[in-house]
C-alpha cells in the first residue's frame, strides 16, 4: 500500500474560454436557468433545451471509462484489498459506472443521486458493453440489457435517488471505493461536512475515495459565481436553479476532508494560465485569495480511510 505523501500532482493547462453549449453570456444563462427551473420542473424537459445537464456520462463513454480505470488504478496503488464494492456519488445522466466497475471486478455497486436522472436508453448501455469486449469479454453474457432496471439487478447494483441521505442505506465499513466526477462542488456548503462524514462511515479501513471536483462556475466555464456575496448565493432560491456550486476552494475542501478523518492528496490539478476574470469583479470573500488558488479550474483528490495501526 503506497503512501499518499509520495503523490506528485500532475498539472494540466486550462485555456481561458467560454464553455461549449448555447451561445449565451453567463448572466443570460443564469437568468434563463432561474426562470426555467420554475416553469419546467421536469429535468428531462429542461435538459432538452441544452442548458441543463447532470454531467456528460450518457455520451462521453471514453471519459467515463478512463476515469473509472484511474479510480481502480489508484485503489490498487494506495488502497488495501480488492475493490469489490464500489459506490458512486452523483452518477447523473447515466448508470454506466455499474458496467465499468463490473468490468474491473466489482461485484456490489451503489449509485447514489438526488433524483432519477439516468437515461433508460439501452442503446447507450449496449454501446458501453461493446466497448468493453476486449477487457471484459464475459460481461455481455452476464448483463441483462433488456431494460435499465434489469441491467442494474443483473450487476448487483442499487440505484438510490434520495440524495446523500441515501448513504444511510449503506452498511458502515462495507465499501472499498467511493468515486464521483464533478459532483462534490454541488453539495450545499452547509451539508458538505455531513456528506464527508457519511462517506468516511461507509468506507472500510484501507478503502479509497477518488473525486474529480470542478471549481468552474457551471455557467460559462469561468469564475462568475465568485461575483456574488455569500448571503445571496446560498439562498435556496438560487440553490434550486440548476447552477449552484458551493464555491469551496481546493484548500478548504482538502482541509475539510482531513478533518473528517481521511488521509488526502491531490492527484492532479488543472489551472488557467491567468485569472479568467478580473479580481475587482469578485466579492471580497474571494478577491483576496492568492492567484495560485483562484487559477485552479478543477482537481482530483485521492482519499484513504486509515487502517488502525498503520
Amino acid at each position: 500500500m503506497g503512501s499518499l505523501a509520495d503523490i506528485t500532482p500532475a498539472v494540466y493547462a486550462q485555456p481561458v474560454q467560454e464553455a461549449h453549449g448555447i451561445p449565451l453570456p453567463w448572466w443570460a444563462k443564469m437568468a434563463a436557468k432561474v426562470v426555467l427551473a420554475r416553469l419546467l420542473p421536469s429535468y428531462r424537459a429542461r435538459k432538452a433545451l441544452g442548458i441543463f445537464r447532470h454531467g456528460r456520462m450518457d455520451y462521453d463513454f471514453l471519459g467515463h471509462s478512463l476515469w473509472t480505470s484511474k479510480v481502480f488504478e489508484w485503489h490498487r496503488q494506495f488502497g488495501s484489498g480488492a475493490a469489490r464494492t464500489v459506490l458512486e456519488l452523483g452518477p447523473g445522466d447515466s448508470v454506466g459506472t455499474a458496467l465499468f466497475a463490473t468490468a474491473h471486478g466489482a461485484d456490489r455497486i451503489w449509485l447514489i443521486d438526488v433524483g432519477d436522472f439516468a437515461t433508460r436508453d439501452m442503446a447507450i448501455y449496449r454501446e458501453i458493453v461493446d466497448s468493453l469486449k476486449a477487457s471484459a469479454p464475459d460481461l455481455a453474457t452476464r448483463v441483462d440489457l433488456s431494460d435499465r432496471d434489469r441491467m442494474l439487478a443483473s450487476l448487483n447494483a442499487a440505484y438510490i435517488t434520495s440524495a446523500t441521505g441515501s448513504l444511510a442505506a449503506v452498511t458502515e465499513g462495507s465499501v472499498d471505493v467511493v468515486t464521483s466526477a464533478a459532483v462534490l462542488e454541488h453539495v450545499r456548503r452547509a451539508e458538505f461536512t455531513t456528506a464527508l462524514a457519511e462517506m468516511f462511515r461507509v468506507l472500510r479501513p484501507g478503502g479509497t475515495a477518488c473525486h474529480l471536483i470542478d471549481l468552474r462556475d457551471h455557467l460559462s466555464g469561468g469564475l462568475h459565481n465568485l461575483r456574488f456575496p455569500e448571503r445571496f448565493w446560498e439562498h435556496s432560491f438560487l440553490a434550486r436553479s440548476g447552477f449552484y456550486t458551493n464555491r469551496l476552494r481546493s484548500y478548504e475542501i482538502l482541509a475539510m476532508m482531513e478533518a473528517a478523518g481521511f488521509e488526502a492528496a491531490i492527484a492532479h490539478v488543472t489551472r488557467w494560465p491567468e485569472l479568467p476574470m478580473p479580481r475587482e469583479a469578485m466579492t471580497r470573500q474571494f478577491s483576496e485569495l492568492p492567484d495560485d488558488e483562484l487559477r485552479i479550474a478543477d482537481f482530483a483528490v485521492l482519499l484513504r480511510k486509515p487502517v488502525e495501526g498503520h
